[in-house]
């Protein structure tokens, strides 16, 4: 049988959670490197209402969103590997992750990198994507600049806001981590919770085992914003689980 088309963009933290849990599931799949734009066009032809990325296209199902592919994915993975996605603290946690870490490390970066500092990003875009592409990407990139900005309400103070949420949300893991436990939903196994903290948080830090580590480069203020948190104990964390698990 084929193996499932995972749909993504290189950029995304998002796809990166869903690639990591794949690959530590033991689920073999062959990785789409799509277009902004054409994405939801794509999502579209397989019957999804929404083109948000990652969804993964299988022989008899569509899964959409990195919380869903790694719950199909436990189901599927060896007696013994799990990321525990299926227990209810751990997906509460998730979510929080999701929702708060997610979305708002997206918007700060977006709204330094793509506002000023747009060719970066479209640099980005364009790694796993063919020549054509390439060209296609080139001509529309202002098109497809100008509607990330205004979808993903983007600018400077958006950018402080999602920084502060973020802030809160680095505070919220590192009193996890205040008892010296070694994962953070306790235990003694990485759960889906340290793999979705640590893929979201990636971009701020980049892991070297991160695929796109040699290609994402933070623009100046945030670098030097990310580069006080660096010895936060959470940010110790990701660049831990990205050592020992990726």
């Amino acid at each position: 049988m084929p193996a499932p088309r995972l749909y993504l963009f290189t950029i995304s933290h998002y796809c990166e959670k869903a690639r990591w849990g794949l690959e530590y599931l033991g689920i073999d799949y062959d990785a789409v490197v799509v277009l902004p734009g054409e994405h939801i066009a794509i999502a579209k032809q397989h019957g999804l209402k929404r083109g948000a990325l990652p969804y993964l296209v299988t022989d008899d199902d569509i899964i959409q969103g990195s919380d869903r592919i790694l719950r199909w994915a436990e189901a599927r993975s060896a007696p013994g590997v799990s990321l525990n996605c299926n227990d209810t603290e751990a997906m509460e946690m998730e979510q929080r992750l999701d929702h708060k870490i997610g979305v708002h490390v997206r918007r700060h970066y977006y709204s330094e990198a793509l506002v000023e500092h747009s060719s970066s990003v479209r640099h980005v875009f364009m790694r796993g994507v063919g020549f054509s592409d390439r060209i296609k990407l080139w001509l529309a990139w202002s098109v497809i600049r100008n509607k990330m900005i205004s979808g993903l309400d983007l600018g400077p103070e958006q950018g402080v806001e999602s920084s502060n949420i973020v802030a809160e949300q680095l505070d919220w893991l590192d009193s996890l981590l205040a008892d010296g436990r070694r994962f953070l939903l306790g235990g003694d196994q990485m759960s889906v919770v340290d793999l979705s903290a640590a893929s979201l948080l990636a971009p701020y830090v980049l892991p070297p085992q991160h695929p796109i580590s040699d290609t994402l480069s933070l623009p100046p203020r945030l670098a030097e914003q990310v580069a006080a948190w660096r010895s936060r104990p959470i940010m110790q964390h990701v660049l831990s689980m990205y050592k020992q698990f990726r």
